[in-house]
């Protein structure tokens, strides 16, 4: 008998590790030998034991019936020789089956059942399992605050214990109920806490695994597709490691979301198609039915509406039949979005209504808003304005707990970023309702609440009261960044102010991009973590009548608001508000920005010239002529221009009016750019309480660029003793750090690069030295506590801004060195589009600072030595 015993014990040891190995096959065969050997000796405890590690395989080899009876012959052993502890254990792999088939109440029961025993035992590691198996239960069932109480009883036991893996699960499952909700920070700081755990104790593969697809999830929804990616790929590396195909499916699904959002269809296909196959081989049902959403967009995006519905269809009804109300109430607005799509908006509407019935009272922003939306969108097609806008308001407020959860501006910019069309939305229905002033407080609100908190707070840069773990993790990456920046773009070394796009080997491009994406995650994480930042300051957006008394008579305010669905222009005089509908789309108008910008790029060459005529002049009959058309424009002399969306990229100036001798704009209208009214009016408060005083001029590349020698000699003549002229290098990030914030006016003449992959690493030239690298970065310059009137970029690009999502998002576009140089405390910047030529930017500059020393206001001289360019036929191009 003993010796029967040892070689049960070793076969089904062996067995284990062919179950861990991937070895289905072989664990299957080693356990029904043992299990066979112990039959002989009468081990009904090893026979129990093999019965339930069978089960185990069925269920990961996607046979769940098979699963079942071997769990319920384990459980039946046990029960009859009075091992009620063990059979616990057959009850929580039972209620595991009886949840992924949707059998909620028969798994409630065993899960209930198991955790009973298990307390009454004082067996808290075990009774901690069943708690997490019902948290996963109620998330399932949409039940979120249900799931989190079970899932936080089980991780403090967890914590106790010092089981790393299961504690690591079940701060997945609690992120994941606390997203749901809409409190994506909680998430984050679960995830966050998670992968500490998982680094300092060297979890398992899987267990890593997990960790990096739930933090990728999270990055998905935060609008961070760069960090997704990252982290999927980082998930189905490990899973694939742990020899884990479900897990692996998961990532591969997540994966090819992000490709769908690129538009990269034929990528996205093949990964979905792997997903869906190891979903259906693993028995993962639910997760089968979320791949086909997928699969199903895919087919909407190529045409095949047929297609499409047959996959939506399926999913939807598995996910009802699986008892998953959340995501059956997903699977029911993209059936709806694709029958609106199809122009069938009376069965969109009833898609979108069954879909928010579905939902009902639970709380699941992401999901509802979506709903909401689409359903109000449908009203409109139909007439029913007033329903529209009804539901419209209700997915702003879906919106806005999410929102305010996420501690920093620009994460809530970010997680807006893929959003803003529902604010577009409501304003143009509000327009068509005849009420100008609710809309275009919507455009405010869209755009200008970050913008407005960090100007109030007036720096973002780290706290002094930051934890130490994130100071030194800081200092490593930074060292990192500075030591692979130097494969990243350089300055051209030639006479245009522009960068020299060439790369360095892919190798140290990527290792780049990740180490400036890590940075820029923990440059979040400090801000969250230190005391100084956690009280925010919330900016309230103006008013038009807020704007129209700070407006003086010869001056306009025209804010643009743009959306597939057609684009707004809100005219502010100091009396007077309009909403003017300008008949164009914004795919229009991004297609004549991004040709108008080649055409006028110095680098195009001369044969460019007979190009850039037509759609300047066709911009300036879509965005400036219908606004003259209303009269509001007559006998003003300045605008304010409030850009959005591909506008940011426009200049303004020289959109060209055919018909008048002066026809570009700027040679009619002195012109201002603001991210938003609101934002214009704190800046213009700023500007008030200042006075003029001492000038810092910079030029650290006078050897390339020696117009950028004359200009800053000439401008320092202009300001007289009050100011520091440094030329080369003595002009370095160093003294700019300490001088700069002690300047009323501070100008740069060097190089800008501008980081299109992550904004926060653009960067103004400087000279090294003093322990600084020379690079003068968007994120360094949030810090600076600026007290500057004026800040003048004399360098390419220094205007273009980039957000979380796309080089041109939602809201103030709040990534770019124009406007970190205001977040830091500049009241007014002037800075440039596109690369420009030394020379003439030198003359340029010359003539600004000539009228600016006249009058001090920035506006009126740049108009002055715009027009004094277009007179001169050696520097008319715009």
């Amino acid at each position: 008998v003993g010796d029967l015993r040892v070689e049960a014990n070793a076969v089904g040891a062996l067995a284990g590790l062919s179950q861990d190995r991937g070895d289905l096959a072989a664990a299957h065969e080693g356990y029904t030998r043992a299990r066979a050997l112990r039959e002989r000796i009468g081990d009904s405890r090893g026979i129990a034991a093999d019965h339930n590690n069978l089960g185990l395989l069925a269920q990961e080899g996607g046979e769940l019936d098979g699963a079942r009876r071997e769990f319920e012959r384990a459980l039946a052993i046990n029960r009859a020789d009075g091992r009620d502890e063990v059979a616990a254990t057959n009850l929580v792999n039972l209620a595991g089956l009886a949840s992924q088939k949707g059998e909620f109440a028969r798994a409630e029961a065993y899960y209930r059942e198991a955790l009973s025993t298990w307390q009454a035992k004082e067996l808290w590691a075990e009774a901690a399992s069943a708690l997490h198996g019902l948290g996963q239960l109620e998330l399932r069932r949409g039940d979120y605050p249900a799931a989190q109480t079970s899932l936080r009883e089980a991780l403090a036991i967890y914590r106790r214990t010092g089981q790393v893996t299961e504690r690591l699960a079940v701060q997945r499952a609690l992120a994941a109920a606390v997203a749901a909700t809409g409190d994506l920070q909680g998430a984050l700081e679960q995830l966050r806490d998670a992968g500490r755990v998982a680094d300092s104790a060297r979890a398992p593969a899987h267990a890593r695994a997990g960790v990096a697809l739930s933090r990728a999830d999270l990055a998905a929804q935060l609008n961070s597709p760069g960090t997704a990616e990252r982290l999927y790929r980082q998930a189905e590396a490990l899973y694939r490691e742990a020899s884990v195909p479900a897990g692996q499916a998961e990532a591969q699904e997540g994966l090819a979301a992000l490709l769908l959002d690129r538009q990269d269809l034929a990528g996205a296909e093949t990964l979905l198609e792997s997903a869906l196959r190891g979903q259906q081989a693993a028995g993962s049902q639910r997760s089968a039915a979320l791949t086909r959403i997928q699969l199903g967009r895919l087919s909407a995006e190529r045409g095949d509406t047929a297609r499409a519905r047959q996959l939506l269809a399926h999913a939807s009804a598995d996910l009802e039949r699986l008892g998953d109300p959340v995501a059956a109430a997903a699977a029911l607005g993209e059936r709806a979005e694709l029958e609106a799509a199809a122009g069938s908006p009376a069965v969109a509407a009833d898609l979108y209504q069954s879909g928010l019935d579905r939902l009902g009272d639970r709380v699941a922003p992401d999901v509802a808003w979506q709903l909401h939306a689409g359903l109000g969108r449908t009203w409109e097609a139909r007439g029913s304005l007033d329903l529209a806008a009804r539901e419209l308001r209700a997915a702003i407020g879906a919106l806005e707990g999410p929102s305010r959860s996420l501690p920093s501006p620009e994460q809530r910019s970010g997680f807006l970023a893929d959003k803003w069309t529902v604010y577009a939305d409501l304003a143009r229905i509000e327009h068509a309702r005849r009420r100008p002033g609710a809309a275009f407080e919507l455009s405010e609100n869209l755009r200008a609440r970050e913008m407005l908190e960090l100007l109030d707070r007036g720096r973002i840069g780290s706290s002094p009261r930051v934890p130490q773990d994130l100071v030194a993790r800081e200092q490593d990456l930074r060292r990192q960044i500075a030591e692979l920046s130097l494969g990243g773009p350089q300055p051209s070394g030639g006479s245009l102010r522009g960068p020299d796009l060439t790369q360095r080997n892919a190798a140290t491009r990527d290792a780049l991009f990740h180490a400036q994406e890590a940075y820029t995650d923990l440059l979040s994480e400090m801000r969250e973590r230190a005391p100084a930042h956690a009280a925010l300051v919330t900016g309230q957006t103006a008013t038009w009548r807020d704007v129209a008394q700070r407006l003086m008579p010869d001056q306009a305010l025209v804010e643009y608001l743009v959306s597939e669905s057609g684009t707004l222009a809100f005219v502010v005089t100091s009396d007077t508000l309009a909403a003017v509908d300008l008949g164009v789309r914004r795919h229009e108008l991004a297609q004549l920005v991004g040709f108008v910008r080649g055409v006028l790029d110095p680098r195009a060459g001369g044969q460019a010239d007979s190009l850039w005529r037509s759609p300047l002049n066709r911009l300036h009959g879509h965005l400036v002529a219908p606004v003259e058309a209303t009269g509001l424009l007559a006998g003003k002399r300045r605008l304010v221009l409030i850009p959005h969306a591909e506008l940011h990229y426009l200049p303004f100036a020289a959109l060209l009016d055919g018909s008048r001798p002066a026809g570009f704009l700027v040679q009619r209208y002195e012109l201002a750019e603001a991210p938003s009214a609101s934002v214009w009016l704190a800046l213009e408060q700023r500007r008030s309480a200042r006075v003029r005083g001492e000038l810092l001029a910079m030029a650290p590349r006078a050897d390339a660029l020696p117009g950028s020698r004359r200009e800053v000699e000439a401008i320092s003549r202009l300001a007289g003793e009050s100011r520091r002229l440094l030329i080369g290098a003595p002009a370095t990030e160093d003294l700019f750090r300490r001088e700069a914030p002690l300047r009323r006016e501070i100008h740069l003449a060097t190089y800008g690069v501008l980081n299109k992959h992550n904004p926060l690493f653009s960067y103004v030239e400087l000279a090294p030295g003093g322990g600084q690298d020379g690079r003068l970065e968007v994120h360094e310059i949030f810090g600076l506590g600026l007290a500057a009137d004026l800040v003048v970029l004399s360098a390419c690009q220094t205007g273009v801004g980039s957000g979380s999502r796309a080089d041109v998002p939602a809201g103030d576009d709040w990534v770019g060195l124009t406007r970190a140089f205001l977040y830091a405390g500049a009241a007014q910047v002037v800075a440039t589009l596109w690369s420009v030529e030394d020379w003439p930017t030198a003359s340029l500059m010359e003539r600004f600072y000539s009228a600016y020393a006249a009058g001090g206001d920035a506006a009126h001289a740049l108009a002055v030595a715009q027009r004094a360019a277009l007179a001169a036929p050696a520097t008319a191009h715009p």
